[in-house]
């Protein structure tokens, strides 16, 4: 379990990579970022700010190799979630298994197997069985078809279908007007809508935020909840 010491400088590092980066301070902005790497190896949130610099500096190939490298990381996570699903589903622990499994799905979109089970989660959320079990207190947005809509809306953003995602966000917005996740999605992804592409480079980095942008705000949403 990450320590409260741990969750407060994750937060405290996101922020002042935003300030940074919002300030067009890029070398300072990335060397705090390596700096942060330089200590923890595999922290996630400094290889994505990385990427995002090397893109905002207009280094392409140094942002196209920390992005293989992300998403080889999301690639290993992605099945660690599909192999625990399956173990929570085979034990009968079904809310379990549906928020595994829509990890993986999160993570890893592409994978051969998504539509399957994409498939699967929607079975196992309409099993009438669902309705006798008693959900755990910390538990019960899993079960709830909102949290299946938000994946959707990921699904939608990793595969490059803004538009979609944008309309699934704005429904879940209207059904839940405190949605600060949603929110912060769907404004993002108007913004990716409303940037007008002009160079192949351009295109190639926006595709390369749109594969992390989910997994990104998703972090900087845990860190908030944390921090309240």
């Amino acid at each position: 379990m990450e320590s409260p010491q741990y969750q407060e400088d994750r937060f405290s590092f996101v922020n002042q990579q935003e300030s940074l980066i919002s300030k067009k301070m890029f070398l300072e902005a990335l060397k705090l970022a390596k700096n942060r790497l330089a200590h923890l190896p595999n922290d996630i949130d400094a290889k994505v700010f990385i990427h995002l610099i090397f893109i905002e500096m207009g280094k392409m190939e140094e942002s196209r190799k920390i992005m293989q490298e992300l998403e080889q990381d999301t690639v290993r996570l992605s099945f660690g979630y599909l192999r625990a699903a399956n173990t929570y589903h085979d034990k009968g622990l079904i809310q379990d298994a549906i928020f595994c499994y829509q990890k993986f799905i999160a993570l890893n979109p592409f994978a051969e197997n998504s539509q399957e089970v994409a498939e699967t989660i929607a079975l196992l959320q309409n099993d009438e069985n669902l309705a006798d079990e008693e959900p755990e207190e910390d538990d019960t947005e899993i079960i709830q078809p909102e949290f299946y809509t938000m994946t959707l809306a990921d699904l939608y953003i990793r595969q490059g279908h803004l538009k979609m995602a944008a309309d699934i966000l704005a429904e879940i917005i209207k059904r839940e007007p405190d949605n600060i996740q949603a929110k912060e999605k769907f404004d993002t992804v108007n913004a990716f809508l409303a940037k007008e592409p002009s160079s192949d480079d351009n295109v190639a980095s926006i595709n390369n935020v749109i594969n992390i942008l989910s997994c990104w705000l998703e972090n900087i949403d845990r860190l908030k909840t944390h921090a309240a």
